[in-house]
This record gives C-alpha cells, sequence and structure tokens, in this order.
C-alpha cells in the first residue's frame, strides 16, 4: 500500500512539473479565419481616461513611446527631446527628467526600455559611444558605465557595440543583436555595467550567401515583455517566446502563423522592393500580459492590424473582428466610447491605451447621439483638440 501511494505521489508530481513546462502553441492561422466581437468588459471592470495635460513645455510628438508606472512617462520622437513626467492620477505635467546635454549628469536619449517601473529609475544613452547613464525619478544622476563589445567575424571590423535593449534585474541588462548580416552568430548578451555574464547563440541564417545582397528594412525586430517578475522575449521571424534568464533561454510559447507567416530563412521576402514591406505576411508587433491574457497585435497582413489575445487559462486564441469604429479592437460595452488596444499592463493589473485626440474627434464627429451623453459624464472632452496631449486609458482588470 505505501509503495502505491509513493507511486501515484511520483506520478502526480511528474505530471504536474509535465504541465507546468509545457510548450504551449498560440494558432494564429486558425485563430483568423473566425474572428468574433470582443467586449471590452470581458476583461475590465472599470475605466479611466487621463487627459495628459496640453502646455508648451509637454509637448508630446507623433509615435511617442508612453510608460506607466507610478507615473506616466513620455518619451517623444526626434532628438534633443528630453523625457516627460505626468502625474498618473490627473495626468497632470509634472517637469522634464533631467537634461539632454553632453555634461556628465546629461543624457543624449533614453534607452527603447527607458523605465524600470519597480524601481522608478530611468536608463538612456550618454553622448560617448557606449555610455549608459541611470538617473532617478526626478532627473538626478545616479551612475553610469560604457557597454562591452563582443567579437562577431561577419560585420566589419569583427566586433559589434551591446546596445542598452531593457533589464534583467537591477544589476544585469539585455542586449538584442540583431542578425542585419543573415550570418551573425549572437542572439542575445546578458551583461553587468562593463561585464558580459552570458552570450546566447542564435544558430539561424537568412539571405544569400553574398552578404550585400541580404536586405530588408529596418523596424523593430524583437520584442520584450515582463510578467510577474520575468522577462520574455521573442524575434520578429521567430514563432518561439521565451523565458530570459542569467543562464538559459527557456521556450515558452509557439506561435502557429500557417500561411499567413514567414519564416525566419524567408525574412527577405518582407521587402519585396527595399524600403516598402510586403502585406503578404502577418508580423507580431506588440506582446503584453497579464494574470489571465496575452495580448498581441498583428500587423501588415493587406496593410490592416489586428487585436488578438490569449486565454492562459483556457488555451485559446482570439483575434478581434473589424468594427465600423476602428478595425479591429475591444469594443467598450461600459463606456459606449472609443474602442481600445492594450497597450501594456502595469503589475497592478491594470491594463494600459492610449488614444489619439484626433481619432476621438473623428470618432465623437460620427456617433453624434453617443457624443452628447459622452461630453456631460467626460468633461474633458469639451476641451479636446487636435493639438491636445494624448488621452491615458487606466482600466482595472478583472481577477
Amino acid at each position: 500500500m505505501r509503495l502505491k501511494l509513493l507511486f501515484l505521489l511520483s506520478f502526480f508530481i511528474f505530471s504536474c512539473s509535465n504541465e507546468h513546462n509545457e510548450l504551449v502553441t498560440i494558432d494564429v492561422a486558425d485563430s483568423f479565419e473566425k474572428q468574433i466581437e470582443v467586449k471590452l468588459s470581458e476583461f475590465v471592470s472599470e475605466v479611466t481616461y487621463i487627459p495628459l495635460e496640453s502646455t508648451k513645455e509637454s509637448f508630446i510628438s507623433d509615435h511617442p513611446v508612453i510608460k506607466v508606472g507610478d507615473y506616466i512617462i513620455v518619451r517623444n520622437t526626434g532628438p534633443n527631446m528630453p523625457l516627460l513626467l505626468f502625474d498618473k492620477s490627473n495626468g497632470k505635467f509634472i517637469n522634464h527628467i533631467g537634461k539632454v546635454g553632453r555634461g556628465p549628469d546629461e543624457y543624449n536619449f533614453p534607452v527603447k526600455d527607458y523605465y524600470n517601473t519597480s524601481k522608478n529609475i530611468i536608463y538612456t544613452n550618454g553622448y560617448k559611444p557606449d555610455e549608459t547613464k541611470v538617473f532617478d525619478i526626478t532627473g538626478s544622476f545616479l551612475y553610469s558605465f560604457s557597454r562591452p563589445e563582443i567579437m562577431e567575424p561577419s560585420v566589419k571590423g569583427g566586433k559589434l557595440s551591446l546596445s542598452f535593449d531593457t533589464y534583467l534585474d537591477e544589476n544585469n541588462y539585455v542586449s538584442f543583436i540583431d542578425n542585419f548580416t543573415g550570418t551573425i552568430k549572437t542572439k542575445l548578451v546578458i551583461f553587468n555595467k562593463d561585464t558580459i555574464k552570458k552570450t546566447f547563440p542564435n544558430y539561424l541564417k537568412w539571405g544569400d550567401k553574398d552578404l550585400t545582397k541580404n536586405r530588408r528594412p529596418y523596424f523593430n525586430t524583437t520584442y520584450f515583455i515582463r510578467w510577474n517578475s520575468n522577462l520574455y522575449f521573442k524575434e520578429i521571424f521567430n514563432d518561439t517566446l521565451f523565458q530570459v534568464t542569467i543562464e538559459e533561454l527557456k521556450p515558452r510559447l509557439i506561435f502557429n502563423m500557417g500561411k499567413y507567416g514567414l519564416s525566419y530563412e524567408e525574412q527577405q521576402k518582407i521587402s519585396p522592393s527595399f524600403g516598402k514591406i510586403s502585406s503578404d505576411y502577418f508580423l507580431i508587433t506588440d506582446i503584453d500580459e497579464n494574470s489571465s491574457f496575452i495580448f498581441f497585435c498583428l500587423s501588415y497582413y493587406n496593410n490592416k492590424k489586428y487585436t488578438c489575445f490569449f486565454d492562459k487559462n483556457l488555451k485559446t486564441t482570439t483575434i478581434c473582428k473589424e468594427t465600423p469604429e476602428y478595425q479591429s479592437a475591444l469594443i467598450d460595452d461600459i463606456n459606449g466610447f472609443f474602442p481600445i488596444i492594450p497597450l501594456d499592463f502595469t503589475q497592478e493589473n491594470e491594463m494600459i491605451a492610449v488614444l489619439s485626440p484626433v481619432e476621438i474627434l473623428h470618432w465623437l464627429n460620427n456617433n453624434q447621439g453617443k457624443a452628447t451623453i459622452l461630453r456631460e459624464r467626460m468633461q474633458w472632452l469639451n476641451d479636446l483638440t487636435e493639438t491636445s496631449n494624448p488621452i491615458i486609458v487606466i482600466a482595472k482588470c478583472k481577477n
């Protein structure tokens, strides 16, 4: 009897371990043929709209990068643009974070993943080559360091400089190495200030043996997402989402793109004429996660974008059907307002989205009946102009 119990216990533990380590497939191709309308209320219980204050000092450019933690921080496009700090509760502009310049306590431009929301610190690039500068949320300079280089025989000079793409933890940082020649042998590098801690090789190739013929347009070729203190990443032409640790890249999810996908080896087909992106394929251009769902965006196929999500409990994939108001989004059945496309999730389980004033005004003009009711409930709509700053949506997710 005792041996039987031990066997059952061992089987149970083994089964749980397999379930935890199971490599899950997100079936994009099949789900695309079965698009449905999806309501916002399936995910959130309440929605708050935060109009960012519009002043001369707080001007926000087109295509900004907006991150939400304890504060709302905005990175504008273009040179010589300091980070903007806003109050998360009311959207009031607080100040610029530090200064852009060549001084010891100034920075050139923020890195890609510039806001460490758990520590409230900011990562930037200095004017010196390969220099990273770190500031606190007030813009006070904390420290700087020079990023190391790696050996890479396939490029001129035989070396590649590391970028600062994201942080693994407070002390370790991650650099993704774009295989722009088709033969680069490094995928990711983890480094601690000026010391390389771990190098993950790249085994895949693409393009012609004559490297001078290997061309594709420049766009964001990898995505890092963070959830529950874990870091994950996916290359745009690789179907696998990996968990990143100091020791390994652990496969977690596979996106099955079927006939809509483009393999790593054939990625040059994304640009039939250089500078133009093909509309024959899907590319995943954003991935965000909370406790129950993984949201992702499909772009470029038929020159459209689709909002999609994977239910982590049910293991199902859904692609949002186009609506009269927007091409593919979550229909706002809570306020009867503008459809929502999730941009991010906070560690407090808040869904974040960003709304464009121009698109809102267009929507209000096409929905006069709803607009009259909404203007009474949302007074900020009455002050909205085409030159207003964006509106941040903060929605409380259901548990």
